[in-house]
């Protein structure tokens, strides 16, 4: 048995193990088949090369114990209709953003470095710790070796820049209102004056 599996159960399946528990009174008979597809589901993930492919473990072990519950049903040749309708209990959301969604966030990401890449040297390393790394005002100072309140004011900083570029440049790179006013009106000046 591979300790890094076993790790992985501790930690993530039995603080959920009781919870599961309550899931699967649904949809098993007793608390004897409660207590087999828990020890099934034990069983088939000690039994895994590894657990590098588990994004979200609880969902992970909620599909699992619902398959060993299903594949219990098919070899039955008695099945409570009651307990195939509570299957559905078990169904839990993939906390992983969709494929779209994270096409649309690489490219808010792009976006955004990119009006990044226009900020000042220190005001860049600050914004970026702060606001893509996460960083707190104190780990951020740290990090950079400079105080907090530079960290905020490069913060602040820039933040006030990249408003006036999304104010000048507009949203997905087009020009702002007020920019196409002004171009506008600047061309108007042009054709009266010739």
């Amino acid at each position: 048995m591979d300790p890094g599996i076993v790790d992985w159960v501790t930690s993530n399946f039995l603080p959920f193990e009781a919870e599961l528990r309550r899931m699967l009174r649904h949809v098993c008979s007793g608390p004897a088949e409660i207590d087999d597809v828990i020890q099934e589901v034990y069983y088939k993930v000690l039994t895994m090369e590894s657990m590098a492919h588990v994004r979200e473990p609880r969902a992970f072990l909620v599909t699992m114990a619902k398959n060993v519950v299903l594949m219990r049903m098919r070899r039955d040749a008695i099945v409570n209709i009651e307990a195939v309708a509570n299957l559905e209990d078990l169904n839990i959301e993939d906390g992983a953003p969709s494929p779209e969604r994270v096409a649309v966030a690489r490219a808010e990401l792009r976006w955004i470095l990119g009006l990044m890449a226009n900020l000042p040297d220190r005001c860049k390393d600050v914004f970026r710790a702060r606001r893509i790394e996460g960083l707190s005002q104190q780990e951020t100072a740290a990090s950079l070796n400079i105080s907090e309140g530079i960290v905020e004011q490069e913060t602040m900083r820039g933040m006030k820049l990249i408003q006036k570029m999304i104010a000048s440049v507009g949203l997905n790179d087009e020009p702002s209102r007020d920019e196409a006013k002004k171009r506008k009106a600047g061309t108007r000046k042009q054709h009266a004056n010739d």
